[in-house]
């Protein structure tokens, strides 16, 4: 037995963390919602495999924190397992960015409220910076993505079909779709190809939020739901199907329209999906 090489073991676990086009959309969308974001673009290009853009207004990164930016376990997010236990943020391990670098080229441009201008990064495969330069962007973070998985040549070839390619991007389309309807007071757009695949702007409420998602005649459709249970606390939220509602123009009836949260965070439990499913199949039978 011999012990891997450095990057070669680097690799190895990037590409555990970073399996799909989804997921550097996932993790750079999260960044951008813990940066603060109000307004969030992105641009995929090729399907994401050339290029993956996401563009937000957020905070910015301090200059003090950019060498480290991108370095596996730095992170601002937590400073023990203990914080665990009252996490607020979207991304605590300080993983996504780096595990990015190993398996595409990375750019970040980003600028402060205190910064005069915005400076673009280059990072090597490591997640250091190899060159900067000034930029004219304004406050909050750039992160383009190139030439993803360049250096797995198999997990490539899996998108060298336009199915899976169209898939990928259906799946991305409806995570930013949920992300749209649990925070209704942020502007969120998909570019594809440089064709606007859709665009939310910023509105009042979940209702509001569902409404530019699915459209009014699904929201017509469904009711306001609160519930609150003290122990354990849990506080249920939700629109569900009224009851006699057009089966069809419900979420319940179609898996792509059912969203499904935990503490804000855009969850696939098919468990829960499954039960609701059952019960509004059989309510409709009845």
């Amino acid at each position: 037995m011999k012990q891997l090489p450095p990057d070669t073991v680097r690799l190895l676990s990037s590409s555990q963390v970073i399996t799909s086009v989804l997921n550097v959309v996932k993790e750079l969308m999260e960044n951008s919602l813990d940066a603060g974001a109000s307004s969030v673009d992105i641009k995929l290009e090729n399907y994401g495999l050339d290029r993956v853009e996401v563009r937000d207004n957020g905070h910015g990164i301090k200059a003090a924190d950019t060498p480290v930016m991108a370095v596996r376990h730095f992170t601002s997010k937590i400073c023990s397992h203990e914080d665990l236990e009252r996490l607020e943020t979207y991304g605590f391990r300080g993983e996504a960015l780096g595990s990015v670098c190993a398996v595409a080229e990375v750019v970040v441009t980003t600028k402060t409220e205190e910064d005069e201008i915005s400076t673009q990064y280059t990072l090597n495969s490591t997640g250091e910076i190899v060159s900067q330069k000034p930029s004219h962007l304004g406050q909050g973070t750039t992160v383009s993505v190139l030439k993803l998985f360049k250096n797995l040549p198999v997990r490539r070839q899996y998108y060298s079909s336009t199915k899976k390619c169209k898939e990928e991007l259906k799946k991305v389309n409806e995570l930013l779709m949920a992300y749209a309807i649990i925070k209704p007071d942020l502007r969120l757009t998909l570019i594809h190809n440089k064709v606007v695949v859709w665009q939310k702007a910023k509105v009042a409420d979940h209702r509001s939020a569902l409404i530019a998602m699915l459209g009014p005649s699904t929201v017509a459709n469904l009711l306001p739901c609160h519930h609150h249970q003290e122990q354990p606390e849990i506080v249920l939220e939700g629109f569900f199907p009224k009851p006699g509602a057009d089966y069809s123009s419900t979420s319940s009836s179609n898996p792509d329209k059912t969203f499904i949260f935990v503490n804000n965070r855009p969850v696939h439990q098919k468990d829960v999906m499954k039960l609701l499913r059952q019960h509004y199949t059989a309510q409709y039978a009845d």
